[in-house]
């Protein structure tokens, strides 16, 4: 009798942690908490005040004052004019070592000559619609927003940051793939590039929308059912020409699949492509990166746990218009790495989170660790481990406001750096392709022409 009190006991207590664990990961913000929102905190969760050092400034929400419109579908980098403030090499790393990614430290190390040029910080993200900042302040208190107990699904969350108050990793990983991105379209250039070679991975068009932050759109239902619905054409080089990928990503990730179709006017017919997930090479760039590393991280979350490490000070690449829109490739990509000359770093607060595989699930990448701004929602640097816990990939990604619209760049502009294979990504580069250009588009597509039947009748023309 005693024994099987202990145990009921035991069970009970164990359940009790468990729902307590899933409240404070998955649950509402406290009325007191959500009272920081527009107070000392931005609407989507960004702290308002600089540093104590005043090397991370205030958040202000002063629009970027840009050199112009648009010239030829690119932007013009606003700070051209700025020099940096520190320059940090493998010989002086150590004593930036607290403000550096893991990663960092690796490139760093590993080829002579690299070296991160940091600038002023600039705080960028526009403030955007009242309806992004409203939305944003009623998911934090709304306790019908929240993530389903295995955090692969979300419910009740809808138009602003999800969880601008996040309790969990799982919620920030969360922020991160509804974060605010236009109706837009782009065309640019991807290559890979090791010492001894160049390879032209695509040149691709694209057709990106974000029905969560689409005001017409109904949450959760028809188009509402998915956070981001891309469709990608490759226009070159000539043996990929034609070829169509479409990809639509659900909010309740639990109960509905990811959904790819692709097209190749070889087979001229349209084929469902499940396997456009996870960690399958995407071949479209040459196997160089995986399905779920597009943006650093999309899709489904059900093969890692995320654990929260916290917020940290951080040089992460910041306003990256040189790399996104510059035009010379030459000038942009070394042998090993990109120019230095082309990056801007920055000391910014991020989010850092470590995902690790689940007990059971496989993937390639056992280990990763992201790197979140707090401003943005975006990923801005991660790095993944294999499985002896070695370090085999350094991922930067770079983001830009386009201060012709009060929008913001941040769809999939990075490079990926493969360790053991000594070479690397540089992924969507708008600017090195002639026929390159970024355009934000007033309102999206019909949904018609986002089925897959219309892949293989008019593509993206």
């Amino acid at each position: 009798m005693k024994q099987a009190k202990t145990i009921l006991q035991t069970l009970s207590l164990s359940l009790a942690m468990t729902v307590a664990g899933m409240g404070a990961a998955h649950g509402a913000v406290s009325a007191e908490e959500a009272k920081q929102l527009g107070a000392t905190l931005t609407p989507w969760g960004a702290e308002k005040a600089g540093n104590k050092d005043g090397t991370i400034p205030a958040y202000t929400g002063a629009p970027v004052k840009g050199p112009g419109a648009a010239k030829d579908g690119k932007l013009a980098n606003p700070f051209a004019g700025e020099k940096p403030l520190i320059s940090i090499t493998a010989a002086n790393a150590q004593q930036y070592r607290d403000k550096l990614t893991d990663g960092a430290v690796e490139l760093l190390r590993r080829y002579p000559g690299y070296r991160m040029d940091v600038y002023p910080t600039h705080r960028t993200f526009p403030e955007l619609t009242a309806e992004f900042r409203e939305a944003s302040i009623k998911n934090a208190s709304n306790p019908d927003c929240k993530l389903t107990p295995d955090t692969v699904g979300m419910r009740g969350c809808w138009a602003g940051v999800p969880f601008p108050i996040p309790k969990s990793g799982a919620e920030i990983i969360w922020n991160h793939i509804v974060r605010f991105r236009p109706t837009a379209e782009y065309q640019a250039e991807s290559w890979l590039i090791s010492p001894n070679s160049e390879t032209q991975l695509n040149i691709s068009r694209a057709y990106m929308e974000f029905p969560y932050h689409v005001p017409e759109v109904r949450a959760y239902d028809g188009a509402g059912q998915y956070y981001s619905r891309f469709v990608n054409e490759s226009v070159g080089p000539a043996r990929d020409v034609g070829n169509v990928t479409m990809i639509h990503y659900p909010i309740e990730f639990d109960r509905l699949d990811q959904r790819a179709w692709s097209y190749t006017p070889g087979q001229r017919r349209v084929r469902l492509a499940p396997e456009f997930a996870y960690d399958t090479p995407s071949a479209s760039m040459g196997g160089a990166m995986n399905y779920d590393e597009i943006g650093l991280f999309s899709g489904r979350l059900d093969r890692y746990d995320f654990k929260l490490i916290g917020k940290k000070e951080k040089y992460v690449a910041s306003n990256g218009y040189d790399f996104i829109f510059g035009t010379n490739r030459a000038k942009l990509l070394g042998k090993q790495y990109v120019n230095p000359d082309a990056t801007r770093w920055e000391l910014r607060r991020v989010w850092v989170v470590e995902a690790t595989l689940k007990q059971g699930r496989r993937h390639a990448v056992p280990k990763r660790t992201f790197y979140v701004d707090e401003d943005s929602w975006t990923i801005v640097a991660a790095e993944a481990y294999d499985g002896a816990n070695k370090l085999v990939r350094v991922q930067d990604q770079y983001t830009a406001p386009d201060y012709t619209n009060n929008s913001w760049v941040s769809t999939a502009f990075f490079v990926s750096y493969d360790l053991s294979k000594e070479q690397y990504a540089a992924i969507n580069m708008i600017g090195v392709n002639p026929g390159g250009f970024w355009k934000v588009l007033a309102q999206r597509r019909p949904d018609r022409s986002l089925m897959p039947e219309a892949l293989s009748r008019n593509g993206l023309r």
